[in-house]
């Protein structure tokens, strides 16, 4: 007689808190109309929205990989609960067989036994079998969800690296979110404290009055890493905050695939 359970198990084994804010990712790459940009500024704004957009792209093949993951394992479990069906009737048929071929009752009731048997650890293994399956998928997705980030991280970071001009062009629209103030400090990492400083007269353009700016070299702050301060409050335009709001909305995105 086939074993039910290696049928199962080989078919599934194939398959298996202080005033703090953050600017938003739209925000973060999108130019702004109310300060005119050189061109130099505007060529590396659209060379920042084209990174996003391929970041973008990437995550939705992402997406698309887990949804046809999904529906193939769901496609399986649906074959393997067509072949236990059949299963199930030749047990109950070669159960009855035999008992009418013994020719006694308890034959017949022994046949019954082992069929009940049968049937009880079939449904243990069908159990068993969805709870791997749902374990797999969740897996699969946070796989996905972190490859994904990996993703957007290297190309973030290759862009920045390649001129630091980029990083003071996210800076600029940093500042754009304060430029009603008439006093503001910026912190950014020593790696780009040269290139930030050096701009300041720039950035000083970029505010609707006399300001008094600062710029200060932070070591504790990531390489990308840039704050903010104000009266208005502290924003981490950081590149690390940046991602870290990509995966968030990854992470929305496959919860919303699961419950669908």
């Amino acid at each position: 007689m086939i074993s039910l359970s290696k049928i199962i198990k080989a078919s599934f084994t194939r398959n298996t808190g202080n005033d703090k804010r953050v600017i938003e990712i739209r925000d973060y790459f999108t130019a702004q109309k109310q300060v005119p940009e050189t061109n130099s500024e505007l060529q590396t704004s659209l060379q920042a929205q084209t990174i996003l957009e391929n970041a973008k792209v990437e995550a939705e093949t992402l997406k698309r990989e887990a949804q046809l993951y999904y529906e193939t394992v769901q496609q399986q479990i649906l074959q393997e609960k067509e072949n236990w069906e059949d299963e199930k009737q030749q047990l109950v048929e070669t159960a009855r067989k035999e008992g009418y071929e013994i020719g006694l009752q308890q034959g017949h009731q022994d046949g019954l036994a082992q069929y009940h048997q049968l049937i009880e650890q079939a449904r243990q293994i069908v159990e068993s079998a969805n709870s791997e399956y749902y374990r797999q998928i969740e897996a699969a997705n946070e796989t996905i969800l972190l490859i994904g980030l990996k993703v957007a991280e290297k190309i973030v970071d290759a862009h920045l690296n390649e001129n630091d001009e980029h990083f003071v062009s996210l800076v600029k629209r940093a500042i754009r979110e304060v430029r009603e103030h008439s006093e503001v400090k910026i912190y950014v990492h020593p790696t780009y404290y040269d290139a930030v400083i050096s701009q300041k007269d720039e950035l000083k353009e970029i505010f609707n009055q006399e300001v008094d700016l600062f710029i200060y070299p932070d070591a504790q702050l990531p390489d990308h890493g840039c704050i903010i301060e104000s009266p208005f409050g502290r924003i981490d335009a950081s590149v690390d905050t940046q991602l870290q709001q990509i995966k968030e909305k990854l992470r929305e995105r496959f919860e919303q695939l699961e419950e669908a």
